[in-house]
């Protein structure tokens, strides 16, 4: 096996060992209903409370206008403020037609909003049941859906390094159809969850000395 096959297999086997192999129900191209409280703190009602003021925030809207978003995550920490610790409020919400992650965050009490763009923020749950449910239903996929002795693990965000391949700027989701006692790999996908479809029905890797691979299959 070539060797950056190699080393994708093995995250994608520790990555399943973790994640359920079955996609959630309610993932599907919607927002997550889950926010978990914080540990230093916030109750669920609070974290509903500030991800509802900080993406009604000018310049998080404006940046988001018409794009599809997901709430990835909603936390809290401690951080050195004028009068002494503060606690402050964070969301990291992922924007698939931007092909960032925004963390958002605003001190308790402030009116002041920081945000970041971020690249390569790993998906959540949410999304790789997403990423596993359009795998499944692609008929192209079919017969190794079909086939129980594989079971479909996965997947990790990663960019192309080719500018010409919308993964390059899109979020793209590696997947793989795995052997019984993770003996290797039948098939690895690529699915783009920004385009909601199969990005890559039969991915495979740079051979040595060669030029990476595009993420995304070339149109006949």
């Amino acid at each position: 096996m070539k060797q950056s096959s190699m080393f994708l297999a093995v995250g994608l086997c520790v990555l399943g060992a973790l994640l359920p192999a079955c996609p959630l129900p309610a993932a599907e191209r919607t927002p997550p209903a889950r926010i978990e409280p914080s540990s230093l703190g916030m109750t669920e009602a609070e974290s509903r409370d500030f991800v509802a003021w900080a993406l009604a925030r000018r310049e998080v809207r404006l940046a988001a206008a018409g794009h599809r978003t997901r709430v990835l995550r909603v936390w809290s920490d401690v951080v050195k403020g004028e009068k002494g610790p503060a606690r402050r409020d964070l969301v990291l919400v992922r924007d698939y037609d931007a092909g960032v992650a925004r963390e958002i965050s605003s001190v308790a009490g402030s009116a002041a909003v920081e945000v970041r763009e971020l690249r390569g923020v790993q998906p959540s749950a949410e999304e790789i049941g997403e990423a596993m449910a359009i795998a499944r239903r692609d008929p192209a996929l079919a017969r190794f859906v079909a086939n129980r002795a594989l079971r479909l693990i996965g997947g990790f965000h990663n960019r192309s390094t080719l500018p010409n391949d919308p993964c390059a700027t899109e979020i793209c989701l590696d997947l793989a159809f795995m052997r019984g006692n993770y003996e290797g790999p039948e098939r690895y996908v690529i699915v783009n969850l920004t385009r909601g479809a199969v990005a890559h029905h039969d991915f495979r890797g740079a051979r040595p000395g060669a030029p990476p691979p595009r993420m995304t299959e070339q149109s006949p």
